[in-house]
């Protein structure tokens, strides 16, 4: 049964996701946690956030910066909801709270529940974009090493897929360097010798995917690290019992956690290991979009640290696309990211008499917008 802490932590974790599209993966320090404590104990969005949510335009910015396109930036709730149907994500609206412009403009109170549903049809029409049956076939290839001829999937199939296939190939190198005595998995070939301890390791048996609640020990997600970062995330110290405990899941956890925050341009984990291991089926459009970010990360736009066996061989570039992994419209593939103005009152982390004050539009354009602060420059 879902209770008020559950809410609010995947509330946190989906306006988190929302912030990082927002702001192009660089959340202002003072929003990296959208919410504030009042004095009674009680969590409360942020006032940026809540004016934010309620004249559009944190959703326009989102648009604007996923396809790289200005054009999206002066929607209402109602034009940013027929794009969301025109691009077929549909809208799973409640029938005791209707989806209209008056219900989402209000700010006083915030109709948060209506705002969630918007936020988790982003989240899908951002998977849907990414992680297309025609990339996940691509990678699946590389992997494999042979041609896979696989029917058009629904994203969050071919999500699974990926994951699968990349645990199946993990546990293949395991095996040959395990055999041969070495490799350690650099992706390098001839990299240290296996030690005595991890030689004798059995490596990973993981059964193919059939449900992100699946993921919820951890095991498969750090393991998909392990093979696109092996000197980063040893396959050893993934915790793998067939009956995970509470500690093994929040090990794993913690693994992609700290590895998102530390080794990737910019944090793509926006959960805490307990939203995951404890609430299961209510993250997992959040899950999906973790994958999607990972899969743009380590498949579309390789970071620094990816290195998996043969990448040297291999040219890894999409210039089709922007920094998250979405193709460019047509006419605007040269144009410069679409960026949030300077926070204003960065300080603020309370709610003052004003929700977000008199702000003028970042840039020196000498135009003052009504949608601060995520309104581009």
């Amino acid at each position: 049964m879902e209770t008020m802490e559950s809410r609010l932590a995947k509330q946190r974790a989906s306006v988190k996701w929302l912030l990082s599209k927002a702001y192009n993966n660089r959340v202002p320090e003072f929003l990296k946690d959208p919410f504030y404590r009042d004095h009674e104990g009680l969590d409360h969005l942020k006032p940026q956030i809540v004016v934010g949510l309620g004249n559009a335009s944190i959703y326009c910015q989102v648009l604007s910066n996923i396809y790289s396109d200005p054009n999206y930036q002066s929607l209402n709730h109602w034009s940013i909801l027929q794009t969301l149907s025109r691009k077929g994500v549909p809208l799973n609206e409640s029938p005791d709270l209707p989806l209209t412009e008056t219900v989402l403009i209000q700010t006083n109170p915030l109709r948060i529940n209506a705002h969630m549903t918007v936020i988790e049809a982003m989240m899908v029409l951002y998977a849907k974009e990414v992680a297309s049956s025609g990339r996940i076939s691509s990678a699946l290839e590389r992997i494999s090493g042979r041609s896979t001829s696989q029917p058009a999937q629904h994203h969050e199939a071919a999500l699974l897929g990926w994951v699968s296939h990349v645990c199946s190939a993990l546990k293949r190198r395991i095996d040959y360097e395990q055999a041969n005595g070495g490799g350690g998995g650099s992706g390098s070939g001839g990299g240290p010798a296996v030690d005595e301890y991890v030689q004798r390791l059995p490596s990973p048996d993981i059964p193919p995917l059939r449900d992100f609640r699946e993921l919820c020990d951890g095991v498969c997600l750090a393991y998909l690290i392990s093979y696109y970062c092996p000197k980063l995330v040893p396959w050893p110290s993934v915790h793998f019992n067939h009956v995970p405990t509470i500690e093994d899941s929040i090990h794993n956890i913690l693994i992609v956690s700290n590895f998102s925050e530390r080794n990737l341009p910019y944090s793509v984990f926006h959960m805490t290991p307990e939203d995951i291991t404890y609430m299961r089926g209510a993250m997992k459009q959040n899950l999906v979009v973790l994958l999607a970010d990972l899969f743009n990360v380590f498949e579309i736009h390789p970071a620094k640290c990816v290195c998996y066996p043969g990448m040297e061989q291999q040219q890894v570039t999409d210039s089709g696309t922007n920094e998250h992994g979405i193709a460019h419209r047509r006419g605007f593939a040269n144009q410069p990211a679409v960026v949030a103005i300077p926070e204003l009152r960065s300080g603020l982390d309370s709610p003052p008499g004003s929700a977000c004050g008199g702000a003028s539009s970042g840039g020196g354009s000498g135009h003052h917008s009504s949608r601060p602060p995520f309104q581009g420059a």
